[in-house]
């Protein structure tokens, strides 16, 4: 099975322009995150997605394999999308599997990317996956740039939201399941899910997820145990500095 992955970057974040040339304790996120997925001997290749000059230049002097794409998408897979045509078409060749990390998630691990597959293996029918963790701290389940998860008991995704849910803790100091940002798609539902229209839901909640489930396709979600966390603000940059010390 040929896996790419990809990480899409961008500079012009929202809520933390310039995030990706950040640094966590003397070192670029982006080259945390390259680094640590890049270790991963299953994959084929990993590249950084962008549209930032900036970034293209900091991948080629520090090694880091990269692919220019287009400034108009919003969505992390549209992105994702394009880099995946451009390097099948470079390199003449197809995968079979696209494994999509954020460029904000730098505790990502080779264990993480590891548990993200493992699915497809063994179910062919698994068109999505999404690593999960539990959520034990209520800041973190209020806090709207955390994406809350609820499952279904066969583990796969029943609802995605920045909203607080459940509306109860499910257990002493467990409030369910936030997303982790390491979702692997089989190579032709990534382009099936590119020609389906936006939903209501998916824009409501800034949640790529949601318009996969609201297609009546399903998101298989696999837990890890490990509590990681992504940056999206200078506050989470200084938290996630302690962490990985």
């Amino acid at each position: 099975m040929k896996i790419l992955a990809i990480i899409p970057a961008r500079m012009a974040s929202s809520r933390f322009p310039g995030k990706p040339l950040k640094k966590i304790n003397g070192k670029e996120m982006i080259k945390i995150i390259y680094q640590n997925v890049d270790k991963n001997k299953k994959l084929k290749d990993t590249i950084i997605a962008t549209c930032d000059n900036e970034i293209k230049l900091f991948c080629i002097k520090n090694n880091m394999k990269y692919i220019m794409t287009s400034k108009k998408h919003v969505r992390a897979s549209d992105r994702t999308a394009e880099a995946v045509i451009k390097y099948e078409k470079f390199n003449k060749t197809k995968i079979d599997l696209v494994v999509m990390i954020q460029g904000d998630e730098p505790m990502v691990d080779q264990k993480m990317i590891d548990m993200s597959i493992e699915p497809f293996k063994k179910n062919k029918k698994i068109k999505v996956v999404n690593l999960i963790s539990k959520i034990f701290n209520e800041n973190i389940l209020n806090d709207k740039n955390c994406i809350k998860v609820v499952k279904k008991k066969d583990n796969n995704a029943l609802y995605f939201s920045r909203s607080p849910i459940p509306f109860k803790k499910l257990g002493k100091n467990f409030y369910g399941y936030k997303q982790v940002c390491i979702i692997p798609f089989e190579r032709n539902f990534l382009f099936k899910y590119l020609k389906m229209m936006e939903t209501n839901l998916e824009i409501s909640e800034s949640v790529d997820m949601m318009r996969v489930l609201q297609n009546g396709y399903d998101v298989k979600l696999v837990e890890i145990k490990k509590e990681t966390f992504p940056v999206d603000t200078i506050s989470d940059l200084k938290k996630v500095s302690k962490v990985m010390k």
